[in-house]
C-alpha cells in the first residue's frame, strides 16, 4: 500500500445539524448533535486510510482530554499517530460546526497560537517511507520542513491551500510540487475572483502543478499553461464538512500510487462527492470500492 504522510492540524469537532444557519444574534436550536474528529491534515489522513492507503498523521495536540481523544480516534480509524506531539500546557484545537439541511456549514474554530508557534517543538518526523506528503496552512514551520524533505526525496507533495495566509504562503508555494487552492483562498491570493485567471496569475510564481476546487463547479487545474477542468459528480449533498480534506487526501494517495494528474483529479473529485452524501464530517469519508463504483457508473 502507498503511504501518505499528512502534516498539519487535527481538531475535535462539535457538529450541530440545523434547518438553517443562524442569521444573527439570538437562540437557535439544533436537530441533532454529534462529536467527531476534524482538521485538514487529520481528515486527509483518515480519507487515505479509508481509501486503502497507509496514512500517517504528523502534528501537534494539547495535553488535554480533547487531545487524547483526537489521537485515540485517529488510531482507531487506522491512522499511524506515532509522530504526534502533545504540547504541555496548551489546549487542543476545537470547532463548533453548524450544518444546514442543504449541507452548507458555518465553522467556528479555536486553535491556540502557541500550539504551532515557531521553535516550540520538534519538526515533523516519520517522513522517510512516504510515497507522498500532504501539508496544510495551519503549521507553516512544519509544512515547510515536510515539503523540503519531499523535494529532497523526489516525491510528490500536496499543499492544501484552503485559506489565505499572511504572506500568501510564498515559502510553501515555492516548495510544493502540487498546490490545490480553495476558491476563496485562490481569489485572495491572486486578487481575481475568476478561478482560471487566478491559477494563471499564480503560474508566474511557481512551476508547481496548480489546481482550484470550486464545489459544485468542479476542479480546474493547470499542467504547464494548459487549463483543464473536471466537472463535479452530481450528488445530493447532505453535509459538505470535510469534503475538501477528502479531496486532498485522495489526490495525495493517487499521486503516491503514480496516477496521472487527470486520473488523480477524477478519483479525488469522486471521493469528495461521496463524502458530501454522508453526514458527520470525516465520518462520511468513502471507501475505495465506493469511489470505484461511482467512477464506473460515470464512465458507463
Amino acid at each position: 500500500m502507498s503511504t501518505v504522510a499528512c502534516v498539519g492540524i487535527a481538531v475535535m469537532d462539535y457538529l450541530f445539524q440545523m434547518n438553517q444557519l443562524p442569521l444573527g444574534g439570538g437562540k437557535y436550536y439544533a436537530n441533532s448533535y454529534r462529536e467527531v474528529g476534524g482538521g485538514v491534515a487529520a481528515n486527509a489522513a483518515v480519507a487515505v486510510a479509508r481509501l486503502g492507503g497507509t496514512a500517517k498523521y504528523i502534528g501537534r495536540v494539547g495535553d488535554d482530554p480533547a487531545g487524547a481523544r483526537i489521537v485515540a480516534d485517529l488510531g482507531e480509524l487506522g491512522v499511524d499517530v506515532g509522530d504526534v506531539t502533545s504540547v504541555p500546557g496548551v489546549a487542543s484545537p476545537v470547532s463548533a460546526v453548524l450544518v444546514d439541511r442543504t449541507g452548507e456549514r458555518t465553522i467556528i474554530n479555536h486553535t491556540p497560537a502557541e500550539l504551532f508557534a515557531p521553535g516550540t517543538g520538534p519538526l515533523p518526523g516519520g517522513l522517510g517511507d512516504a510515497g507522498s506528503i500532504l501539508v496544510d496552512v495551519r503549521w507553516p514551520e512544519g509544512a515547510a520542513h515536510a515539503l523540503a524533505v519531499a523535494r529532497e526525496a523526489g516525491i510528490p507533495s500536496v499543499f492544501d491551500f484552503d485559506r489565505p495566509m499572511p504572506d500568501d504562503g510564498a515559502q510553501l508555494i515555492g516548495l510544493a510540487t502540487h498546490i490545490a487552492f480553495s476558491e476563496s483562498a485562490l481569489a485572495a491570493t491572486s486578487l481575481t475572483p475568476d478561478p482560471v485567471e487566478g491559477l494563471q496569475v499564480l503560474r508566474s510564481r511557481t512551476d508547481a502543478w496548480l489546481a482550484v476546487t470550486a464545489g459544485s463547479a468542479g476542479v480546474w487545474w493547470l499542467e504547464g499553461e494548459e487549463v483543464n477542468h473536471q466537472p463535479a459528480f452530481p450528488v445530493k449533498a447532505v453535509d459538505t464538512v470535510g469534503a475538501g480534506d477528502v479531496f486532498h487526501g485522495a489526490l495525495a494517495l493517487s499521486l503516491a500510487e503514480g496516477q496521472a494528474a487527470a486520473s488523480a483529479v477524477e478519483f479525488a473529485s469522486a471521493a469528495a462527492a461521496l463524502k458530501c452524501t454522508k453526514p458527520g464530517g470525516r465520518a462520511g469519508a468513502p471507501t475505495r470500492p465506493e469511489v470505484e463504483e461511482l467512477l464506473e457508473g460515470a464512465s458507463g
